[in-house]
């Protein structure tokens, strides 16, 4: 066996006498500011003498520039640059500049002011630019510059690896760039260019993309004109300058990053993603697109537009934090888009979205607008989740705003998912799920679940869900795990078709299936707790009550077209109020034709007690036809507002035009009017037609079941009552001798076909009510049958004649009348 070899001892170099600088060719020693022994190598032969070492290792000591002698390494001095500009024989060169160890001395970090291989000032030098290879700084770099005239065929610099870049200097670096790969923060300004190949492979920053301490414009900013592969930062922070904090791609070309990570530096508080009160600061930008996002953490705006925001074609992304708005407009968003020749941006699609926390608009300040900001906008996208709730966002005076804060804006997706709930701010516009503005294409949406409930704010079109658009527009699914609350502006807490609404889920096409997990509540603001599909709701279920407020159209589900199957677990219940203005749509569902609807509690008209008067409080009407309505609870109207079931017409075919084919109650009924022939009032005749039009002389009605009692309750089909002005002033009331079918300008109907009623029955006792006066009837042109009491109790009606006169039912004032043909 050999005998170990023995160890050599090296005593420490601060004991010996330092050794002359230039050691060889390729290694220069020399003392830096703090002590260390700094070691620079390069992989050419060009420190030959001091001359040449002098004219490319440029340094700079406490008191002056340093003289070339290179006799020693016993003055510290600064390499403030490594100048190559015009060394073509440095082409391709490996550079390294690093600290030879020493205990005790020094910070074990060496600083380099500049490496100068690039001149773009003038034009005509950049012949004398070259091409670099490997860069490796064991400290802070100020500023770069390489990239000979060939910057297609080779790389400008193979890597650079820095422990920091930091000067308000320009780095410029013609054509791509291997990899950078900064350990700490970068503060500097770095610029690659040469149109597509002006790029990086591969970016690393350990620390943060950020401005520098005195907030100097485009400080902490990479500006590319090509791609860069992948892209891996610890934070990106602005500053009070403009364009601070910010990887941006050219607009002029089609620039690209392939895959963004920003992992939250060093375990720091701050938000991975920042904006500040400079404008386009913690900005994102690549003009053909980023294929995937990942942000470990926060991204929010700040007080400068355009400020904590990720844009362009958007793949995949994925926030594990928030995405809160600032004071500045577009600040704290996800804008999918790209800007064309002509600077205007189009929309484009985006992938699956993720936020972690909530979406937030931000809060206007004094200056700011706070418009688009907590916002994340593209024409489509796959899947969007939201782990926390869809916030709005707020101003602090009437001269501020925050328009369109806190918004998720997209035309299509395919599933949204909203863990928490949705809430309006005092912002306009604020806390809403919507389309793009101005959109003419079909909007379609998939699945749509939000866990919580949706509530308007105090800002106009605030907490909701609005889609603008044609009848082609389409939710497929809708679920409400929570209600549906209205706010104290008007249009809050709704889902309708178009306009400015809030606090809504605005639909102008078809939802397949609608289910409100709580209440739809209405409240001070109009049109709040307000449901309307421009065209089908296939399906509905509200597992709470549909409650009217104190203005009109709140409380209210409308489709304008089918009401297919439709439950509501709950009450619908009109409002009480006491108001000089006349309230209408309170409590109230509408629809073109409603297929199937129960109702497993109670209605109630409400009442207004001051002057205004009330219509349509506690209502359900069809513009056409009501094929089944059932009710489980007890309907209670007043005398001077009763509960209204209405519809207009049916489908006309063989001598039937069924506007309403089946109605049941399950509980005592008082103070009901159902109409058939009577289309809904509008806004502007609620006060002096409170009943609707009277405009279908053959409406006709099929079975209408009382299950309990029946008091002061009118069915009617295709006929008109007399004007009473102290009930319904001056609709009418039912009964009398003055029964009339339907006649005048804008009345329908079809030759052979005459407006009746086939059935009532009545299980319980059926009276009208004990006011002078009053009358109440079953009046059509043919009443074919009308039973009362347990055991049934049978009014003869002589079927098939017109009768001008009354039958009276258990002696009351409630009749039955049969009226003959206009």
């Amino acid at each position: 066996m050999k005998p170990p070899k023995h160890l050599t001892h090296i005593e420490p170099l601060e004991d010996r006498i330092a050794p002359a600088l230039i050691l060889n060719p390729y290694t220069v020693t020399y003392q830096d500011a703090n002590g260390d022994t700094a070691v620079v190598k390069i992989s050419k032969p060009l420190f030959t003498n001091a001359t040449t070492a002098g004219n490319i290792l440029q340094f700079t000591t406490t008191v002056s520039k340093a003289t070339l002698t290179f006799t020693d390494n016993n003055t510290p001095e600064s390499l403030s640059n490594i100048n190559l500009l015009a060394r073509t024989d440095a082409t391709g060169l490996n550079i390294s500049v690093t600290v030879l160890p020493q205990v005790g001395v020094g910070n074990l970090e060496v600083d380099v002011g500049s490496i100068n291989a690039a001149n773009f000032n003038t034009p005509n030098q950049v012949s004398e630019n070259i091409d670099l290879g490997s860069i490796y700084i064991q400290g802070n770099l100020g500023y770069i510059t390489a990239g000979a005239s060939n910057y297609f065929f080779t790389p400008s610099i193979q890597s650079l690896t820095v422990q920091s870049m930091t000067t308000p200097d320009a780095s410029t670096v013609l054509g791509p760039i291997g990899s950078l790969s900064v350990k700490g923060n970068f503060n500097a300004n770095l610029a690659v260019i040469g149109y597509q190949f002006g790029s990086i492979s591969k970016l690393y920053i350990g620390g943060s993309l950020q401005a520098d301490s005195a907030g100097d414009s485009r400080s902490g900013e990479i500006t590319f004109t090509g791609t860069i592969g992948s892209a891996t930062i610890g934070n990106i922070i602005g500053g009070s300058g403009d364009q601070t904090g910010a990887l941006v791609g050219s607009n002029a070309n089609p620039s690209r990053i392939g895959s963004l990570t920003v992992t939250g530096a060093l375990g720091s508080s701050v938000p991975a993603i920042e904006g500040s009160s400079g404008q386009d600061t913690g900005i994102v930008y690549a003009q053909s697109g980023i294929g995937r996002v990942t942000v470990m953490g926060d991204v929010t705006g700040g007080s400068g537009n355009a400020s904590g925001q990720i844009a362009g074609p958007l793949g995949n992304v994925n926030i594990t934090g928030n995405l809160i708005g600032g004071s500045g407009s577009g600040s704290g968003t996800l804008f999918s888009e790209f800007a064309s020749t002509s600077g205007n941006a189009i929309n484009v699609g985006i992938g699956n979205v993720t936020i972690g926390g909530n979406i937030q608009g931000g809060t206007a300040g004094s200056t700011g607008s706070a418009g688009d900001s907590g916002l994340i906008s593209a024409t489509s996208a796959k899947t969007i989740t939201i782990g926390g709730s869809l916030i709005g966002g707020t101003f602090q005076s009437s001269s501020q705003d925050a328009d369109t804060s806190g918004v998720i804006m997209v035309n299509s997706v395919q599933n949204l998912i909203i863990v928490g709930g949705i809430t309006g701010g005092s912002g306009p516009n604020s806390g809403l799920i919507t389309n793009q503005a101005g959109t003419t294409a079909a909007t379609h949406y998939g699945n749509v679940l939000i866990s919580g409930d949706i509530t308007g704010g105090s800002g106009a079109s605030s907490g909701g869900i609005e889609l603008n658009g044609g009848l082609t527009n389409l939710i497929s699914n809708l679920s409400v795990g929570g209600s549906v609350i209205g706010g104290s502006a008007s249009l809050s807490g709704y889902v309708d078709l178009s306009g400015t609404f809030f606090g809504i889920v605005n639909v102008p096409g078809s939802i397949s299936n609608l289910h409100i997990g709580g209440n739809v509540t209405g409240a001070s603001g109009t049109e709040s707790g307000y449901i309307h599909a421009n065209a089908n709701i296939s399906t509905l279920s509200v597992g709470g009550n549909v409650a009217g407020g104190t203005a009109d159209n709140t409380g209210e589900i409308v489709a304008n077209g089918t009401l297919g199957i439709a439950l509501i677990k709950g009450n619908l219940a009109g409002s009480t109020i006491s108001a000089s203005t006349a309230l209408y749509d309170a409590g109230y569902i509408e629809a073109k034709t409603i297929s199937s609807l129960q109702i497993n509690g109670t209605v109630t008209s409400g009442a207004n007690s001051g002057t205004g008067g009330i219509a349509d409080s506690g209502a359900i009407r069809a513009t056409e036809n009501i094929v089944s309505l059932a009710i489980g609870g007890a309907v209670t109207g007043t005398a001077a507002d009763p509960v209204i079931i209405s519809a207009l017409q049916g489908t006309r075919l063989n001598k039937t035009d069924l506007a309403i084919s089946s109605l049941t109650f399950q509980k005592n009924v008082s103070y009901l009017d159902v109409l058939a022939g009577y289309s809904p009032p509008s806004s502007s005749t609620t006060a002096t037609a409170p009943l609707g039009t009277a405009s279908n002389y053959t409406a006709q009605i099929g079975t209408v079941t009382f299950a309990g009692n029946l008091s002061a309750t009118n069915v009617v089909a295709g006929v008109t009552g007399i004007s009473n002005g102290t009930k319904y002033p001056p609709a009418g009331q039912f009964g009398t001798a003055s029964d009339a079918a339907i006649t005048g300008t804008g009345t329908s109907g079809v030759t052979g076909i005459y407006s009746s009623i086939a059935k009532i029955v009545i299980a319980g006792t059926a009276t009208g009510d004990a006011t002078t006066g009053d009358s109440f009837g079953f009046v059509a042109q043919e009443v074919s049958a009308v039973s009362v009491g347990t055991p049934a109790v049978n009014i003869d009606l002589n079927p098939g004649t017109n009768n001008d006169h009354l039958v009276a039912v258990n002696g009351s004032n409630l009749f039955v009348n049969e009226v003959p043909a206009p």
